[in-house]
């Protein structure tokens, strides 16, 4: 998982996207597809995979889950430590639990900077309990086309997955994040069949 300083990521910036418009709302839309498919889970075990400042961990945990987050930097850990959530330093390729730990596992707008995503996903696997599952949430569609054309920031530089890499593992995907990057973002766009910016996709043990 390459999100590390090195990439770029600042989390007091990266923090600040979710706490002003359009982040707001993308986060709420995200969160709602997300979590539609991950939600119930058998279990209280969760496992954040890329968890960044914990923003994702925290939802989870606010909810009465007995959460963890996993990520490689040290400045997002650290932000999310404050937050008084529980992770650890690791990578997407080498999670760093035993196998059969967790209930579910998550990862939301991460994947696109895994270094080797099919190993990363084994290790989802791995670390999930039978009948577990394992929802992995990243950017697609037009935001994919935005962050790409600006050359420029953190996203600029990510590696976005397609949907048809999950097609042979997929139970369901999901889409969400309907308004375009040009227009105002909002919950009355999701009812339109334009294309979406956001992909979940439900894998079970």
């Amino acid at each position: 998982m390459k999100r590390s300083e090195s990439t770029g990521w600042n989390p007091d910036e990266y923090d600040s996207w979710y706490e002003k418009e359009p982040g707001k709302t993308i986060d709420l839309i995200e969160t709602e597809c997300a979590l539609s498919l991950l939600l119930p889970v058998r279990g209280k075990k969760i496992l954040d995979v890329g968890c960044g400042t914990g923003n994702f961990t925290k939802k989870l945990s606010c909810l009465g889950y007995d959460v963890v987050g996993v990520d490689p930097s040290d400045g997002m850990m650290e932000k999310a430590l404050k937050k008084g959530l529980r992770c650890v330093k690791g990578y997407a390729e080498e999670i760093p639990f035993d196998d059969k730990t967790f209930d579910a596992v998550i990862s939301v707008a991460a994947i696109e900077f895994f270094q080797d995503r099919k190993k990363a996903i084994k290790e989802m696997l791995r670390i999930a309990k039978m009948g577990g599952k394992i929802v992995i949430c990243f950017i697609t569609g037009s935001w994919e086309k935005y962050y790409k054309s600006k050359g420029s920031g953190v996203l600029s530089k990510a590696d976005f997955p397609k949907v048809e890499e999950f097609l042979s593992l997929a139970k369901e995907v999901k889409f969400c994040l309907r308004s375009n990057p040009s227009e105002y973002v909002s919950f009355s766009n999701e009812y339109r069949k334009k294309e979406a910016g956001f992909a979940c996709v439900l894998i079970e043990k």
